[in-house]
């Protein structure tokens, strides 16, 4: 029955227009007068990068996020994957409106509005009663308190104005991942925790129902607005085109590989984690060569990561102190905790210019949209 009454609806809405649609601009977009427009300003626009997740292979790590997520109604959200329509994508937030409350938009000829029918079919997401607008702000929040409940070691924690997610504890660290990239993704600044990434993590970990369709659309009427950010939630538009009955036949199609775009065990390894056994910890925590520290007291000092200028000539280990295969395999993994720390260290560096960069466009965004205002005004 549930499938019958999706072709009746897919049939309904490709009927909107009889003629035939091709996969070019004359075909995506009916406003002739809008063809420039699209092709100087939109047909370019960079669509963010596609990931999704298999949360099995999370509970087999003993990851509580996977529930969390089953309680917030994001399963088939997250690990929906498929081929998309970078071009028909675009389409879609080219005539992207928002009036009188509802969102709607408009893709070769067939009228879409982002409704409840869409949420709960094509998303598979929960309509609750007493859904909050999390992402909006909730009563007596405290975004310092948030972060530092979120931390590994909060008496760490000295820079109150960079709330990097580096420290987070591995569970936080996964969920923020998550949220930047699936659940409200940008395509830039990934190492910082921003006031709605607490609040959505502080969301998800109070069991609150979050209003995920109201995020999902304000999300991407910030992506249009905006010409700097890139266009997300790929994978859900081109279901909800797919559904709407939307032809797609001759279109641009890319088919998203698990490669590159799963979030798996490369991810965690990228933030410093290491498992052990069915338990992931992150690797300044990791002290399985501790119980070895009392057998290896005569070991020699450790090579300091210092200036290379302070450094005297190599000299052969002893007999006395460390076999050559025992003294290489320590320099072999102190040189291998540099180039970590060095890398971690750059990649702080470009996410801050990124951010930076982010930051200043917005604010030339929002001056131009204040003197718009204005202009109207008079």
């Amino acid at each position: 029955m549930a499938e019958s009454r999706r072709n009746r609806r897919r049939t309904t809405d490709a009927s909107s227009s009889s003629r035939p649609h091709p996969a070019t601009i004359d075909g995506w977009i009916s406003d002739q007068e809008k063809h420039a427009d699209y092709v100087h300003f939109w047909q370019e626009r960079q669509i963010m990068a596609v990931k999704f997740i298999r949360l099995d292979f999370y509970r087999f790590y003993d990851f509580q996020f996977p529930d969390l997520f089953g309680v917030q109604g994001l399963t088939h959200l997250v690990e929906q994957k498929g081929c998309i329509y970078p071009d028909l994508i675009r389409v879609f937030y080219f005539n992207l409106r928002y009036r009188d409350r509802i969102i709607t938009t408009k893709v070769k000829g067939v009228t879409i509005i982002l409704d409840d029918d869409v949420w709960t079919n094509v998303a598979q997401l929960t309509i609750w009663d007493d859904a909050v607008k999390v992402h909006l702000g909730v009563p007596d929040f405290n975004r310092l308190l948030a972060f530092q409940s979120f931390l590994r070691h909060p008496e760490h924690q000295t820079n109150c104005r960079q709330l990097l997610v580096g420290r987070f504890k591995v569970e936080e660290r996964m969920i923020h991942y998550l949220i930047v990239w699936l659940l409200c993704p940008r395509a830039t600044n990934h190492a910082q925790c921003s006031e709605q990434d607490l609040l959505l993590l502080y969301g998800i970990l109070n069991l609150i129902h979050i209003d995920w369709p109201t995020l999902i659309s304000d999300t991407m009427l910030k992506a249009k607005k905006y010409n700097s950010y890139h266009f997300p939630y790929a994978l859900l538009i081109s279901r909800i085109l797919e559904y709407k009955g939307v032809s797609v036949e001759g279109e641009l199609t890319q088919a998203i590989q698990a490669i590159g775009t799963r979030i798996g065990e490369t991810t965690f390894r990228q933030m410093g984690f290491v498992a052990r056994g069915r338990v992931i910890i992150h690797k300044d925590d990791d002290h399985q060569d501790d119980d070895n520290d009392n057998m290896d007291a005569h070991m020699a000092d450790p090579i300091q990561a210092t200036d290379l200028a302070d450094v005297g000539p190599f000299q052969m280990p002893s007999s006395s102190s460390l076999t050559m295969e025992e003294h290489f395999a320590n320099l072999s993994k102190q040189m291998e905790d540099m180039h970590l720390a060095q890398q971690a260290h750059f990649e702080q560096i470009y996410e801050w210019q990124q951010n930076h960069e982010e930051y200043v466009i917005d604010q030339f965004n929002d001056l131009d949209t204040r003197l718009g205002n204005i202009e109207n005004h008079f």
